[in-house]
């Protein structure tokens, strides 16, 4: 089973933001304003800018997550490039869209992909980066709310905030939490949040593939006892393109009519048999392994669960400190944003871990940022 982290990366950006917003709060009146200020206009007035950027994750003093990335915005234009880091596989991700055309490709894929954006030049998504209405009445509702709301909860801790100088025409600030400051209500949503994600998450029987495409590939070899040639299964496995299936149209269509019948049920009626607990685990080869528990599960193939954001918070969770740093020049632009966050968590064994977040971002190009086709280098488009 081959996961994506977006998922994963959404939600612990949900608690970046609770984290972000507790920073924000703190200090006094005009470094408050100043950073609000920034995020705002950075979200709902900003069409034209650059941003460079890392977070790197560790769970009990290891990494086991790291992300960098880099995205610019030119209207309705954009060009994103990401890397990510899991259990020592690297992966690369390229994606452009310009004059009503977007482009991408992954770093495996042997092909790039290319369609015709739906989107008009003259919509909101090229007037903000949020890609929102900013005359919606909900939206300015909300956004008052989350407002008035953080500044309650917050508005007790405003010596923390400081001022620490200037650098390349932006003024830097500073603040810095420590776990007995954090506000109680604070804890008790992460604490909440925390359950959430294990009762949301609970897997006491799951038949899980390790790679779905390779295992239709094994099967229909051991059914015919033909032996598939490597190009066609690096284009079946890692993207085709016209010339692909110029080649092997005949071949691909014998493949999908013996994945028509519902072969997974065999897996499915195995654990049947196990009483329905446990997981079966389908390689991707076609051979399987059954293992009683989760937990065991997760043991015999971490890089499997690496992503898996339960693994990380468990069953409950804290804010432990909080240390942000961030820029903002002259116009009330923010040009860097610094942020450490660690986290106190405790695993189903009842056992305390550390979970440590790192951001690092870098904002500039406001109003001179250009997006340039994406070189797609030797790679044919895909069918």
């Amino acid at each position: 089973m081959k996961k994506r982290n977006r998922v994963t990366i959404c939600l612990v950006a949900g608690v970046l933001i609770l984290a972000v917003s507790a920073a924000a709060a703190f200090g006094s009146v005009n470094g408050y304003s100043r950073y609000k200020e920034a995020l705002k206009a950075l979200a709902l007035e900003t069409n034209n800018f650059s941003a460079q950027g890392t977070m790197v994750v560790t769970y009990g003093g290891q990494e086991v997550m790291r992300t960098s990335g880099e995205y610019a915005m030119d209207g309705a234009n954009n060009a994103v490039h990401s890397k990510e880091w899991n259990m020592g596989k690297e992966t690369e991700y390229f994606s452009t869209r310009l004059n009503g055309v977007s482009t991408w490709f992954d770093s495996m894929d042997k092909v790039y992909h290319q369609t015709e954006y739906s989107g008009e030049e003259g919509s909101t998504a090229a007037e903000n980066l949020l890609g929102v209405d900013t005359d919606d009445e909900m939206l300015n509702r909300m956004m008052n709310f989350a407002e008035i709301a953080t500044d309650t909860v917050m508005g007790e801790l405003k010596n923390n905030f400081v001022q620490v100088g200037k650098e390349n025409g932006s003024t830097l600030y500073q603040v810095e939490i420590a776990q007995n400051q954090v506000p109680s209500l604070v804890n008790a949503g992460l604490s909440l949040f925390a359950y959430g994600v294990g009762q949301s998450n609970q897997m006491d029987n799951a038949v899980i593939f390790e790679d779905y495409s390779a295992t239709v590939l094994a099967r229909y070899e051991k059914i015919t006892g033909e032996t598939l040639p490597q190009e066609f299964r690096d284009g079946y496995l890692k993207g085709s393109s016209e010339t692909w299936y110029e080649t092997y149209g005949d071949l691909l269509e014998k493949v999908n009519e013996s994945n028509e019948d519902s072969w997974e049920d065999y897996y499915y009626q195995l654990l049947d048999e196990k009483n329905n607990t446990g997981i079966i685990y389908v390689n991707a080869d076609s051979s399987y392994d059954y293992y009683k528990t989760y937990q065991e599960y997760k043991a015999a193939h971490p890089e499997e669960v690496n992503q898996d954001l339960e693994t990380y918070v468990g069953q409950d969770m804290s804010l432990k400190t909080v240390l942000c740093k961030f820029g903002v020049d002259d116009q009330g632009r923010l040009t860097s944003n610094n942020l450490a966050v660690t986290f106190q968590t405790v695993d189903l064994d009842g056992t305390t871990h550390e979970l440590v977040i790192n951001v690092d971002v870098t904002l500039g190009g406001y109003g001179t940022t250009v997006i340039q086709p994406l070189d797609v280098g030797g790679r044919e488009k895909a069918s």
